[in-house]
């Protein structure tokens, strides 16, 4: 969904002040004022609806909370807490709202929550995605880990209530079954989701004579001259976990797990389709042109083939991935260079259905309550900020004349953040001064982000690219389901099995140990482990969701 660059629906300083002031007390007590983050910030006044607006300062009281989230391995070289991000030094002067952060060690935040959870000793609030908490969203608020919100946003939280009402699509997905709101979201916006996909060495196509292939056919050609003429010997170079991610499979009308086809669950392994996709991923390998250490090959090795050129083709992320590999490229040889390959397809003017883009609800970097807190109000009011349009420009472009410059209502980030006076990239950068570059409570993947997070114009292409079809993945993609403690139970039993076994089977029938003409007698054996099951599973979980 798009977002105009005015909401029209902000929640007023004044009176978010006055009800944290009613509301303080209780939750730790309060510290002095924050910290300043840096002798160039202007004063904290915000334009907003067309006037200014000065947040409370010097009324002598604060509301303390405590919030558990993760930092990611990319967030923690340019920061240790979240605390130390500018937006939030800048989010509590205009507040009044202090923030204790709780982070679990970089790795093991899935270990740090289970044992925060089984403790019992909960924080305020926790960022987390609560779509995998065991038996989904609605055990959480029954086992006492999180509160319902339905209240408290009816009342306590009027930018966030307007949205939902005014995006009824969206508000079921962030509902449970029975219609509890549970988290304050993450919302994507936009219309370039897709930040990843198929990318080739152009400067190889061009000197070849070829187009950016779009059918597998043109693949295969394009892949045989990159290893006949170019010399790679890994001319389709991929790691084991990106190649179960919706690619190729595409091209035979199949997916790579459950997805939907005219309304009806279906598991792809199991399909038709899939076993034409395993035959030209066989092929690939026999004939050399997927790499032959795709199974164990680790992202150093990956790096290092595209980067020496014994690659021409590959998945990447496009900030991640083609903004490392271009300049590390260019820097061997100015005339190399990359291009983005749209969704393969079978025959030419055929549109690809599955395209691998986040839902709109994130489910990762959403925000629950605990029956912990004894500011309710105040978190809700908090959260809410988000929200409004002053709390969105604060995540994702931060502090006007600090870190943004205001051009005719476009957000520019500053030389800050785009030629780090400290050497820091762009991304990293961010991390440090904002909350854009990652999912987080509110709205992530604003366009006018997008197009300064790229800094090479085959990165804005590929964005574009890679995005073009991002709506069909609507007509393949399970919806946000959630399922019954017992169904999860029996799920997660069914799951563990077949999973082991396709796995196995998929490495096989690739590399040929196996020959795909017991394809039948493989799906025999996950019909056996009561894959069909598992599918009724799912289906009934979308019916649900269908009714919200």
């Amino acid at each position: 969904m798009k977002m105009h660059k005015s909401f029209g629906w902000i929640m007023t300083f004044a009176l978010f002040a006055g009800a944290l002031a009613a509301c303080s007390g209780g939750g730790g007590g309060g510290e002095g004022a924050a910290e300043t983050p840096s002798a160039q910030q202007p004063s904290a006044k915000t334009e907003s609806g067309g006037g200014e607006t000065t947040p409370p300062a010097g009324n002598g009281q604060k509301v303390t909370l405590s919030y558990w989230a993760g930092i990611s391995p990319s967030q923690s070289q340019s920061l240790q807490t979240f605390n130390d991000a500018l937006m939030y030094q800048e989010l509590e002067k205009r507040t009044g709202v202090h923030i204790e952060f709780q982070h679990p060690a970089v790795g093991s935040e899935k270990e740090q929550f289970n044992l925060m959870i089984a403790s019992g000793d909960l924080p305020d609030m926790i960022e987390y995605n609560w779509t995998s908490y065991p038996g989904g969203p609605e055990k959480a608020i029954a086992d006492n880990v999180l509160i319902e919100l339905n209240d408290v946003i009816e009342q306590h939280a009027p930018n966030l209530k307007k949205y939902l009402d005014e995006h009824p699509d969206m508000k079921k997905q962030v509902v449970t079954d029975s219609g509890k709101m549970y988290v304050f979201p993450s919302i994507g916006i936009g219309n370039h989701g897709v930040q990843s996909g198929l990318m080739l060495r152009k400067d190889w196509l061009d000197d070849l004579g070829l187009d950016v292939p779009r059918t597998v056919d043109q693949w295969t050609e394009t892949l045989r001259r990159f290893k006949a003429e170019k010399g790679a010997t890994a001319p389709f170079t991929i790691t084991l976990g990106n190649l179960n991610l919706q690619q190729f499979n595409g091209a035979f009308n199949v997916g790579t797990e459950f997805y939907l086809d005219g309304g009806a669950v279906k598991f792809g392994p199991i399909e038709p389709g899939y076993k034409q996709y395993l035959q030209m991923l066989n092929a690939w390998y026999e004939e050399g042109l997927l790499d032959p250490d795709f199974a164990t090959q680790d992202g150093a090795g990956f790096d290092a083939k595209i980067i020496n050129g014994n690659a021409g083709a590959f998945y990447a992320y496009i900030g991640g991935g083609m903004g490392k590999y271009l300049p590390a490229l260019m820097e061997k040889d100015a005339g190399n260079d990359l291009v983005a390959a749209p969704y393969p397809v079978q025959n030419e003017g055929d549109e690809p259905r599955f395209i691998t883009t986040p839902y709109e609800y994130r489910g990762t970097g959403s925000v629950g309550i605990t029956p912990s807190n004894k500011n309710v109000e105040a978190s809700a009011k908090w959260l809410d900020y988000y929200f409004s349009e002053e709390g969105h420009i604060l995540k994702s472009f931060g502090v006007e004349g600090v870190t943004f410059n205001d051009e005719n209502g476009y957000p520019r980030y500053s030389d800050l953040i785009t030629k780090n006076p400290d050497g820091l990239s762009v991304g990293d950068a961010m991390n440090k001064y904002l909350r854009v570059a990652s999912p987080a409570v509110g709205f992530v993947g604003d366009d006018r982000y997008s197009e300064q997070y790229y800094a090479f114009d085959q990165q804005k292409a590929a964005s574009a690219i890679f995005s073009e079809h991002q709506a069909n993945a609507l007509e393949t993609r399970l919806p946000l389901v959630s399922h019954t403690p017992e169904e999860a139970n029996e799920l997660a039993t069914i799951m563990a099995e077949v999973n082991t076994f396709r796995e196995e089977m998929f490495l096989k029938f690739v590399m040929g140990s196996e020959s795909i003409d017991n394809f039948d007698a493989y799906v025999e054996q996950l019909k056996k482990m009561n894959i069909e099951r598992a599918i009724e599973l799912k289906a009934a979980a979308v019916e649900r969701y269908a009714q919200r």
